[in-house]
Order: C-alpha cells, then sequence, then structure tokens
C-alpha cells in the first residue's frame, strides 16, 4: 500500500507540475483520485460574485445526481468556518453527525462525502472539491485517509491558483469595467519618460481605442504634431522639491479637434513597479461651458437687440478709463429716442421691439459704433468712443444719425417717424467714473430733449 500510494503521489506530482492550471489536468486529476479512492463522483466549484457555487469540472460514474449551482448560504455558516478551518472533512451517513453534515450529505445526495475548502487569506471559502460516494463502503483506513489528505491537499493548492487567477480576472475586469463606466477620462504615463502605462476605454475611444496608446507616449497620441513634452503640462505642479508626490492639480482644456471642454485634474502618484507616474483624470464639463457662457452672456447682453447691456457698459467704461490714464480723453454719448411711446401706442409694444432691433442694427453698422454701442435700457443707447476722436468728429457722426431719423423706420405695422436727443461727456473733464460720465451725459441729453429734441448737446455746453 505504501509504494502504491508513493505512485500515485509521484504521478499526481508530475501531472500537476504545470505552471498554468489546465482544465484538462484537473479532469485527469479528478479521474484518478475517484478510481485511486473508490469515489464515484469528483466535483469542483468554484464561487462567483453572487456567492454560488458552481460547478466546474467532473469526474462521475453512473447516474449521479450533480447540483451545478447553488449558494454559499445552503451551508450552515458555522460548518463553513469548520470548512475552512479544516484540511479535509470526510462525512459518512452511517456516522452519528450534526445537522449541518445531513444537509450537505443530502445536498450532494451522497451515502460518504470528502470536502476540501479553497479559502483565501481571511479564510474566506472561495471553492469545494467534493468527492462522492453514493453507496455504503467501509470506512477507509487510517493509512488510506492519510494518504487522501495528502493528495487532496496537492489537489487544493493546484485549484487554489486558478481560483485566485480567477479571483484576480475578475477584480481587474470589475476595476476596469468601473472605471470604463465612471463617465471620466483617465491615462497615467511614466512621469519622467512620458510612456503611457494605462488608458480607459472612454479615453481611448476618440483617438482609435486603447491599442492607439500603448508603447507610446502622451503627446504622440493626444497631439501628434508635437514633438515633446506639452508647454501647458503641470507635470512640476506635482512634485516637491525632492521629486516625491504632493497635491492634486486641477485645469481647464478644450480638446483642439472638436472644441469640448475638460475639467482636467492631474497628480503625481507610485506606479505598482515603484515608478513615478503621472495619472491625468477628466471629466467632459461642455454643456458646464455651455451653460457657462449662456449665463455670462445673458448678464451681459441685451436679449432684445443682442447689444452689451448697461452691466458691460460700466465695467467697459470703467475699463477704458483705467487705460486712458496719463493724459487720454474718450467720450460717452447717450442717445434717447423723441417719440418712441407714440410707436408703441400707434402699432403696439411688438412694433417697440421691432423697431428697437432695427435701432440696434443701425448704430451697429455704424464703423464708429461697432462693438462700442450698449443699451442702457428702453429707448435708450450709450456708445464710448476712444479719444483719439475729436468733438467735429462727435458733431459729424450726430448729425449723420439725425438725418437717418429724418426718413422712416419702415416695421411691419407700418412707417414710424421719431428722432433722437443725444448728450455727450468727456473724459476726463466731465467725470472720472463710469456714473459719473453717464450722469453728465444723461444732463446734457435731457437739456436737448427739453428744448424739443433732436440734437446734440456737450457736457461742457450745460
Amino acid at each position: 500500500m505504501e509504494q502504491a500510494g508513493d505512485a500515485l503521489v509521484l504521478s499526481l506530482a508530475e501531472l500537476l507540475g504545470g505552471k498554468q492550471v489546465d482544465s484538462n489536468v484537473i479532469g485527469q486529476a479528478l479521474a484518478v483520485i475517484c478510481a485511486a479512492f473508490d469515489f464515484d463522483g469528483g466535483l469542483i466549484y468554484e464561487l462567483d460574485q453572487y456567492n454560488h457555487l458552481n460547478l466546474k469540472e467532473r469526474c462521475v460514474s453512473g447516474a449521479l445526481t450533480l447540483r451545478e449551482s447553488f449558494s454559499i448560504d445552503a451551508i450552515d455558516p458555522a460548518y463553513r468556518s469548520h470548512l475552512a478551518m479544516e484540511t479535509f472533512v470526510r462525512i459518512d451517513k452511517s456516522a452519528e453527525n450534526g445537522a449541518a453534515e445531513d444537509a450537505l450529505l443530502e445536498l450532494f445526495a451522497a451515502q460518504a462525502l470528502v470536502v476540501v475548502s479553497v479559502v483565501d487569506e481571511t479564510l474566506r471559502i472561495y471553492g469545494l472539491l467534493a468527492f462522492v460516494q453514493q453507496e455504503a463502503r467501509p470506512s477507509p483506513t487510517a493509512v488510506s485517509q492519510q494518504l487522501l489528505m495528502t493528495v487532496l491537499s496537492m489537489f487544493g493548492r493546484y485549484i487554489g491558483v486558478r481560483i485566485y487567477q480567477n479571483k484576480l480576472t475578475f477584480a481587474k475586469s470589475s476595476l476596469e469595467s468601473i472605471l470604463d463606466n465612471t463617465g471620466i477620462d483617465i491615462y497615467v504615463n511614466d512621469f519622467y519618460t512620458h510612456e503611457i502605462l494605462y488608458v480607459n476605454r472612454s479615453m481611448a475611444t476618440p483617438y482609435g481605442g486603447v491599442e492607439q496608446f500603448f508603447g507610446r507616449k502622451c503627446w504622440e497620441v493626444l497631439f501628434p504634431e508635437q514633438n515633446g513634452v506639452c508647454s501647458f503640462c503641470p507635470q512640476q505642479k506635482l512634485i516637491d522639491e525632492n521629486g516625491e508626490p504632493t497635491k492634486i492639480y486641477s485645469w481647464d482644456y478644450q480638446r483642439p479637434f472638436d472644441g469640448s471642454w475638460f475639467r482636467v485634474f492631474s497628480a503625481a502618484f507610485r506606479w505598482v513597479d515603484g515608478r513615478l507616474a503621472h495619472v491625468v483624470s477628466s471629466a467632459d464639463i461642455t454643456d458646464n461651458k455651455r451653460s457657462e457662457a449662456l449665463v455670462e452672456y445673458l448678464a451681459n447682453y441685451d436679449s432684445l437687440t443682442n447689444l452689451p447691456n448697461r452691466r458691460m457698459l460700466v465695467k467697459e467704461c470703467e475699463r477704458r478709463i483705467d487705460e486712458a490714464q496719463g493724459g487720454a480723453e474718450g467720450y460717452l454719448l447717450f442717445f434717447d429716442i423723441d417719440g418712441f411711446k407714440n410707436i408703441n401706442d400707434t402699432f403696439g409694444h411688438e412694433a417697440g421691439d421691432e423697431f428697437l432691433v432695427q435701432l440696434g442694427q443701425f448704430f451697429s453698422g455704424i464703423p464708429l459704433l461697432h462693438e462700442a454701442i450698449y443699451r442702457n435700457g428702453g429707448d435708450e443707447f450709450v456708445a464710448i468712443i476712444d479719444g483719439d476722436k475729436t468733438e467735429a468728429n462727435i458733431r459729424n457722426l450726430a448729425k449723420f444719425i439725425h438725418q437717418r431719423f429724418a426718413a422712416a423706420w419702415e416695421l411691419k405695422r407700418g412707417d414710424a417717424f421719431c428722432n433722437v436727443s443725444i448728450g455727450v461727456a468727456r473724459y476726463p473733464e466731465d467725470g472720472r467714473t463710469a456714473e459719473e460720465l453717464l450722469l453728465k451725459a444723461d444732463q446734457a441729453m435731457y437739456k436737448v430733449k427739453k428744448a424739443g429734441g433732436r440734437g446734440v448737446l456737450f457736457g461742457y455746453e450745460l
């Protein structure tokens, strides 16, 4: 028996000696063990992510009842701990068993059962080796049982490698699935060589897929027209004076080929092999940018005429005043429509809006006022003109505008006639802030209007 046992151990050792776990080898080993120890069946189960033990390999003789899958909870929790701790467990129906043993025999429809658990470092069961006898047989001798223990210990380690590899594969695929479906683009490159070490699918797809990244430097994929490191790369902000990782750096970037915007997060960290790496993650904020641009537009532009509004007027006026320090001059023109109320009363407010749109287009079309005209509110418009113009230029502009107002404004509901009063303030003598200049120009305009309208008055003439 001892020689036969040694031969069996050597035979299995040779069979299980490969570096790769092979299902065919597992099947052969099951057949050898079942034949050597008179089992009717040998079964290999692996635990899945749903806590079900699934039958992966089998070697059976006769009409053996098989459980293709069952919940690990079908085994009493306390008894699971016992299975995890023991090298192997033998249960015989003829012996005095507890409820947990009887339940396990019933689960496999067995008269006798040998179970070996495959566990991780926390003694959590990840697999089971079950060897079944359907009919009652004499109990094995101590020598036979010791040999079986040795053989199953070898076999359990072999199976354990496969289960551990599957566990790692599942963990890796789960992590990759998470990273591919977070809505965040991610890639990792070597901190110093810039060679790409990892990229997730959402990052890679717009550039032709994951295979386009590996073996290449980041800019070779993302900016193929470049010959080196991107000028905006924030890497040096990610390490301290000793070259160790510091804090996360964030920035916004617009992709050149489609105009999409991304909020980018960069950080230095140690890669799995210890080298310093740079992880770049980015979230698409194109919709946010559009929303921000819309909010900014609504805050600074008149929705009817699409001209910049009073808020923009004051801000731009203050900017020009700041730039004009040191003797430069500038003009602020205040336009108020004479007879605008009559348009609304005669043709309705829709016609009034139509007129204001035409008026905004007229003002914007004058070269001197192009990108210099603002809607102050109602029927009031304001222009800011740089100080390289003379008072004569301003008076000629007013004359041209009054000539246009001498003709009719063609509206959908009929021709409208009106005019315009113009007040002019000059920087710096009429004011050194936007509000002071607006007040002076408004006062000048009001005096024109009070005198009958259709005129122009400068602040110094008040």
